[in-house]
């Protein structure tokens, strides 16, 4: 048993390597070009394998018919599939390659929040990958002493971006620094955008040492995602 596994697990590793050689070679096709090796691939060389073993006797015009048939089949799934992860580029690019919780307004404590209708509706938006036609305000409000400054804000995207922010790399935090700053304002000035930095470190310190878990609390219950 100890061989044969030995035998398998090369076997499987001369697998991968293989793949990922082939990959590596052929990553930096266009999307045209890396369609057409797959319509090749997966349509037209098992078509002409079954031609070639089949029994069957097909006339030149039901060959053609099937190539043309297989090619239309594979071009069109294709398209389909470009279309939806190319639609999919242009949402996150929205919202600078981020993915968000899904939200329900119904569920949002707008009190707590200090939103009107325009704050929940763009909060919506932004959390669907749509441009929003005003950027959200963080307001400080009388049932929530915390929020109306940069680390409530933090805490907030916190909960809502998918995966957190917490300790993000350089560029994540650079496209980060810019989500905030195309949409989020504070009630009677715009953020400064220089200032994010630092106040992401402090927050990220802060939060390491829990000093945020009551509020991180209360904002998931007036989100609705408790």
């Amino acid at each position: 048993m100890e061989r044969l596994g030995e035998i398998l697990a090369s076997w499987l590793y001369k697998s991968r390597k293989d793949l990922k050689l082939l990959w590596l070679r052929h990553s930096s096709l266009t999307t045209n070009r890396l369609s057409a090796v797959v319509v090749i691939i997966f349509g037209i060389l098992p078509l002409t394998l079954y031609f070639l073993i089949s029994t069957s006797t097909y006339s030149f015009i039901q060959i053609i018919a099937s190539y043309l048939f297989v090619i239309l089949l594979f071009s069109l799934t294709l398209l389909l599939v470009i279309t939806w992860f190319k639609s999919e580029e242009l949402f996150k690019s929205n919202i600078q390659g981020f993915t968000f919780l899904q939200l329900f307004s119904n569920r949002i404590d707008t009190v707590f929040f200090g939103f009107d209708s325009h704050d929940v509706e763009n909060l919506l938006r932004l959390v669907n990958g749509l441009p929003t036609e005003q950027k959200i305000v963080i307001r400080e409000t009388p049932k929530n002493k915390q929020s109306g400054n940069i680390r409530f804000l933090f805490t907030f995207l916190d909960l809502i971006i998918r995966g957190g922010i917490f300790r993000m790399d350089t560029k994540p935090k650079e496209s980060l620094n810019m989500l905030i700053s195309e949409r989020f304002t504070f009630q009677d000035a715009e953020i400064n955008p220089s200032t994010l930095p630092s106040s992401y470190s402090k927050w990220c310190s802060n939060t390491h040492d829990g000093k945020y878990d009551d509020v991180r609390k209360d904002i998931s219950k007036a989100l609705g995602i408790v």
